[in-house]
């Protein structure tokens, strides 16, 4: 069995991990069924992720929002210092906290091995969808920046193909 932890102490001790360029830590590395982790300020993030699960976010310090792609297009949902947000599964969603020095709290669940998830980017100008890659996260700090860096670098990918706005790449 896991102990409990000191939450507040935990972040404090944790906070020189909790910065760009990679700015989360697990909290309990040997849960098996939920990925628990704070994400620290500021990103800038340009992709969205596509999770096969429902994923909750708390707002510990500072503030946040998540834009995500709706029904209607796309969506800006403030999460506030102190408030709870549960996103729904399968919408399009990228986190952003442009606070320093601000904290959030993550839950997801892990995905067993074979359940795929995305991550698209989106024309800032006309929102249509750009780019979409499926693949099995197992270590977000080794997986994600090759699919990434593979994006910035291909102007095609980056290139509307309804309005030929350029995507500026990173954000």
């Amino acid at each position: 069995m896991i102990p409990p932890i000191d939450f507040t102490r935990w972040i404090d001790e944790h906070a020189h991990l909790l910065k760009p360029p990679v700015g989360n830590k697990v909290v309990f590395e040997a849960a098996d069924d939920f990925i628990v982790m704070v994400v620290g300020g500021p990103n800038a993030r340009t992709d969205f992720h596509v999770d096969p699960y429902e994923e909750l976010f708390y707002q510990v310090r500072g503030n946040m929002h998540v834009n995500v792609i709706g029904p209607n297009g796309p969506e800006t949902v403030h999460v506030r210092e102190g408030q709870m947000w549960l996103l729904p599964a399968r919408v399009p969603h990228s986190p952003q906290r442009p606070e320093a020095g601000s904290v959030g709290l993550v839950v997801e669940r892990i995905r067993p091995e074979g359940q795929l998830e995305r991550f698209q980017w989106y024309c800032m100008e006309c929102g249509n969808r750009l780019h979409d890659v499926e693949l099995q996260v197992r270590d977000i700090v080794k997986d994600l920046p090759p699919v990434f860096e593979a994006f910035y670098a291909d102007e095609k990918a980056r290139t509307c193909a309804q309005c030929g706005a350029l995507h500026p790449g990173k954000g």
